[in-house]
């Protein structure tokens, strides 16, 4: 069975709540931004040995986190607001 390539809009502008755990921390993530790049971002915690499974915004709201909310920007629009709790 062949799939067939997905195309997206270049204003399609995709929002997620991810919950990754890495080997010396826990965060929240908030994740916004075009689908490929979100894609492309997940992929990337993955490879470097992270567990990524994505929530509900009910589960981003009530995480408890011992820090400020950090926001990133990076060069391809993609906004990530994360969340740590305590190491």
């Amino acid at each position: 069975m062949v799939e067939e390539a997905q195309s997206y809009d270049h204003e399609t502008l995709h929002h997620l709540f991810l919950l990754v755990e890495a080997q010396d921390a826990t965060c929240m993530l908030n994740l916004a931004g075009h689908p490929l790049r979100i894609r492309e971002v997940v992929f990337q915690m993955v490879e470097n040995g992270c567990r990524v499974s994505r929530v509900e915004a009910d589960g981003y709201n009530t995480f408890l986190y011992d820090k400020e909310v950090t926001e990133i920007y990076d060069y391809l629009t993609t906004i990530i607001k994360v969340k740590f709790t305590k190491v």
